[in-house]
């Protein structure tokens, strides 16, 4: 097995978000959620967190279908533009 395949299998490589270092507009952006978040906090009354917690929820769901669908869909891309190189290997040879 390679060893870049054997890494990502006992997860010493990781392809989740625990591993990235935050860019500073990243950064900016989680802190400026944060406040957000508090200030609603303060104003909603159960029922609306409820109603607010429900579409937060549904919406991180959305959003992982599709950057799971773009992974897929970019990882395939990659392979098949490897396969092309490597396809076309012996005109350098």
């Amino acid at each position: 097995m390679g060893r870049i395949l054997e890494a990502f299998l006992t997860e010493q490589l990781r392809v989740d978000s625990g591993t990235d270092r935050r860019t500073p507009e990243h950064q900016a952006l989680s802190e400026k959620s944060i406040k957000l978040q508090d200030q609603l906090d303060e104003t909603l009354n159960d029922k609306q967190k409820a109603i607010l917690q429900k579409l937060t929820e549904t919406l991180f769901d959305e959003g992982y279908c599709a950057e799971q669908s773009k992974f897929e869909r970019g990882f395939r891309l990659g392979v098949l533009i490897t396969s092309e190189i490597f396809y076309g290997q012996d005109i350098f040879l």
